[in-house]
């Protein structure tokens, strides 16, 4: 095999994602929302596993070539895939891309519509993260590069920086990039997380526009939170959206993490985000328009969402504190006197009261994670059943959300309707050219909702790091996909099924002999862990559990990988913080509070808060309980 070739496991034509999948016949649990969702008729539709050992694909674009050009956040490669037999070329690696768990690395791709016409234009646009500090103190910042397809060597050489010093953090980074039908250059940036999570006493800045000294300065640091428009040579459009007085980069502002981003053959821009624990948000974007964040999630309802600015709190407050002191500000969505830009549609906006984090962690809140859009015509040969709509890949929910649109693509026509559903994590989407072949790039590790067992969420994905293919009207492999997603009220009210399969079973052979790995301890234990018990003796209890239930994530040795780093982790210090976490889930850490009894809980977080340089004393029983 030559260098541009990759030894992996890539071609597996034929191979049904029902076989792959572990996709049974049997009943399944499957994503919860708010309201009932229609799932649309999936027999329609032959599907296989195209290609896989991806490393976490990110952006998919059909080339010239007639081949899929794919970029790996976490390999920092360019890859091209035969959509036929899922065969793989790199087509360029980079160097230097500074890699995260979730939202750092190689990102977003857009291909020059001239590439590979004798235009002098063959022009491959890539954003990814670049570290400027230390891996013990990193700074990270992203970059626009400009490369040029050779085609007789068959790579991307000659890469041109285009902007750089752009916003990026360890959280809501997004990256998309699209070429705009007016040849213009169009990149989404997140607002790096700030003000949530670990980043909760960060500053957020996506409503907050440059001043004339920032551009002139090349400071983009209030670039968070916008989607960007640029000239080809990275430079500011004469023509972008003059804001407070300033032209700069910026087309739209006041978003929280737009990573889809997708022009329609209307020339509207649509764009998707992630919403905080509601209001998932669908999008037109507009020159100088105002989409609310963080004053506003979804349309401004003052519907179970609070802006609680973390960043203005006083030093002393401790960030876990429920309820929320009077002392750090907030603000209902009513309070905010400028005018936005209200979403098309959002996934899902619920009233005041509803269980947020208390039915499995935040894959059972009222979203859906978003992570791209595609705007879909069937057009005479196409498929009829998805016309003038967008097509939005979900996270969370492993489906692809059709939404229907208005004849004019400004409103939403109906409520979405859930296809192709498996128990994955859907990155991105693109259509073939015959308009009936359907392509869905999955992340290769993070958590999801479990479609098959007990249990409501899941960091068992079905098909990893994969490109799954879907054909409209073939006669092949016919996928069992996964039940209609339920309702928060049946989430609730589900009892445990002993027929539904399990994560654990073997998928040819339905056998139940359970490996020891996935052994898990549900009842009481005989002894509570005090404060008066031993701290070796709690941390060995504790260490086989870490390592059945963390270590995938988080590594054998608190390393950190998909999972944030344990070892030297002051954080752990906060015993609320540690237990909360593990309890209720955390970012994109799942819930365990409904897998694990308050003793296992106990034991796992003392062995984390005792090891790898940690020394920080006994979690209890009582106080696991507490955080319930």
């Amino acid at each position: 095999m030559d260098d541009v070739s990759k030894a992996r496991s890539a071609v597996m034509v034929g191979v049904s994602v029902a076989a792959m999948s572990m996709l049974f016949s049997a009943p399944a649990v499957s994503q919860v929302v708010p309201s009932e969702v229609e799932t649309g008729d999936n027999a329609l539709f032959s599907s296989r596993v195209l290609s896989s050992g991806l490393s976490n694909p990110w952006a998919m674009r059909w080339g010239p070539d007639d081949m899929i050009w794919v970029t790996e956040r976490t390999s920092g490669e360019v890859t091209r895939v035969d959509p036929t037999t899922g065969a793989q070329q790199v087509l360029l690696a980079i160097d230097g891309v500074y890699i995260g768990p979730q939202h750092e690395g190689l990102l977003g791709m857009a291909l020059h519509p001239e590439l590979m016409q004798g235009q002098d234009n063959d022009h491959v646009y890539l954003s990814y993260t670049i570290n400027n500090g230390s891996a013990d103190d990193p700074d990270p910042t992203a970059q626009i590069v400009r490369y040029s397809y050779d085609e007789q060597l068959q790579q991307l050489v000659d890469p041109v920086i285009l902007i750089e010093g752009l916003p990026a953090w360890n959280d809501h980074n997004a990256g998309r990039v699209v070429f705009g039908p007016d040849n213009m250059l169009y990149y989404s940036i997140g607002d790096q997380g700030a003000n949530f999570g670990r980043n909760q006493r960060r500053e957020n800045l996506a409503s907050t526009l440059p001043t004339q000294e920032e551009v002139d300065d090349s400071n983009w640091r209030t670039y968070s939170g916008k989607i960007l428009r640029l000239n080809l040579d990275g430079t500011i459009p004469d023509d972008n959206p003059e804001l407070v007085g300033v032209r700069s980069h910026v087309y739209s502002y006041g978003h929280r993490n737009p990573q889809g981003l997708a022009f329609g053959s209307n020339g509207k821009l649509y764009e998707t985000e992630h919403g905080p624990a509601t209001d998932d948000e669908l999008n037109i974007i507009e020159a100088g328009g105002n989409y609310g964040w963080p004053w506003v999630a979804g349309k401004m309802d003052d519907s179970a969402y609070l802006y609680v600015n973390w960043s203005e709190a006083p030093d002393d407050v401790n960030v876990n504190a429920i309820p929320v002191p009077d002392t750090v500000p907030q603000f209902p969505e009513s309070d905010f006197d400028g005018e936005i830009i209200e979403p098309v549609a959002t996934y899902w906006t619920v009233e005041d009261g509803y269980p947020i984090g208390e039915i499995c962690g935040y894959i059972c809140d009222p979203t859906i994670a978003p992570s791209s859009v595609y705007y879909y015509e069937a057009s005479e040969d196409g498929i009829a059943e998805w016309d003038n709509s967008v097509l939005i890949p979900t996270l969370k929910h492993g489906a692809l959300y059709v939404q229907p649109l208005s004849e004019d693509g400004t409103e939403a026509a109906s409520a979405p309707i859930a296809w192709l559903s498996t128990q994955n994590r859907y990155r991105d989407v693109i259509v073939g050219p015959d308009n009936r072949t359907v392509f869905i790039a999955t992340d290769a590790f993070g958590s999801a909702s479990q479609k098959y067992g007990q249990g409501l969420n899941t960091s068992v994905l079905h098909n990893p790091g994969a490109i799954l293919t879907f054909t409209y009207g073939d006669d092949g492999n016919v996928t069992r996909f996964a039940e209609a997603p339920i309702t928060v009220d049946e989430a609730q009210l589900a009892s445990s099924s002993t027929d539904a399969p399990q994560e654990w079973e073997d998928p040819a052979t339905r056998s139940d002999e359970r490996p020891e790995s996935a052994a898990v301890t549900t009842g009481e234990a005989d002894v509570s862990v005090t404060e008066d018990s031993n701290i070796a003796e709690v941390a060995a209890l504790g260490a086989p559990k870490y390592a059945d239930s963390c270590a995938m994530c988080h590594g054998p040795a608190g390393g950190g990988g998909a999972g944030a780093v344990l070892a030297g982790n002051k954080q752990l210090d906060d015993i609320q913080f540690v237990a909360n976490s593990i309890v209720h889930g955390f970012g994109y850490m799942p819930s365990f509070g409904s897998q694990l009894n308050d003793n296992d809980i106990a034991e796992i977080s003392t062995f984390i808060r005792n090891s790898w340089g940690n020394e920080f004393g006994v979690l209890t029983t009582e106080q696991v309980q507490t955080v319930r």
